[in-house]
């Protein structure tokens, strides 16, 4: 049996110590470097981090509960901003939000920074002048939504043309109530609005608006600045995948 001096036991456990931390911080480094190159490979994008959608509009409120969802599965958190219609171009030029929840190619105009676009449309939308079936007169005054620039744009051309009058209303809750206590007869909405209109119970007995005509039918993407493009890669695959927007849920 070999024979030690305190000295000796001393120095044989100040060696093993330090053995032992050497140890210790190996798998440390080891454990940290595995967690970051998995953390790497499962989320190698930028997050964005806040997405505009219009408000008052039952599609877009439809659709931002969804995409919250799907950010969530792509690991990113997502707060979204509510707000009117024309806003949501102006926000996204100045950086206040990382990009829209649902626009249309001809919108791409008003962008005034570097964008990209998902390669696959969330929806689409049918952009319609409804009328009272009771109510044929082609003179009857056209409601609108102001902000809403379809709208906007066919009431100002439609008056020049035809002459018709047309009344600007703020919100689309407040064309809806219009039309059904009969203060108006004709107007122009989304096919998406009269769904919500009729689900919520709101014309009461004044009959369902037919179509008059089809002023656009336009596929509705999401966009994001340029510097998200990683990001959308993922989230246009993800979507392509698995259509969440056309869900019942969507619906």
């Amino acid at each position: 049996m070999a024979f030690q001096t305190p000295a000796s036991r001393k120095t044989f456990v100040h060696h093993h110590a330090k053995l032992h931390l050497k140890m210790c911080g190996y798998f440390l480094f080891v454990l940290c470097a595995a967690v970051t190159a998995n953390s790497v490979h499962a989320q190698d994008y930028l997050c964005p981090q806040k997405i505009a959608y219009v408000e008052n509009e039952p599609m877009s409120q439809k659709a931002i509960v969804i995409l919250q969802k799907v950010y969530a599965d792509l690991g990113c958190p997502l707060q979204a901003v509510k707000l009117p219609g024309r806003r949501g171009p102006l926000h996204f030029n100045e950086g206040l939000v990382d990009g829209e929840l649902l626009r249309a190619i001809p919108a791409e105009k008003n962008y005034a920074r570097a964008f990209v676009r998902s390669s696959v449309p969330l929806r689409e939308i049918s952009n319609r002048l409804w009328r009272n079936p009771n109510d044929d007169d082609p003179q009857t005054p056209i409601a609108f939504t102001l902000g809403v620039a379809w709208q906007e744009k066919f009431a100002k051309t439609n008056t020049d043309k035809t002459g018709v009058a047309n009344k600007p209303m703020m919100f689309n809750t407040e064309l809806y109530e219009a039309y059904a206590n009969g203060r108006i007869t004709r107007f122009l909405a989304a096919d998406t609005n009269i769904d919500d209109m009729i689900a919520k119970g709101i014309l009461g007995s004044t009959p369902a608006p037919v179509i008059e005509e089809t002023v656009s039918v336009l596929p509705l993407y999401h966009y994001l600045g340029a510097e998200y493009a990683p990001f959308m890669t993922k989230f246009s695959e993800l979507v392509a995948k698995t259509d969440p927007f056309r869900s019942p849920q969507a619906e």
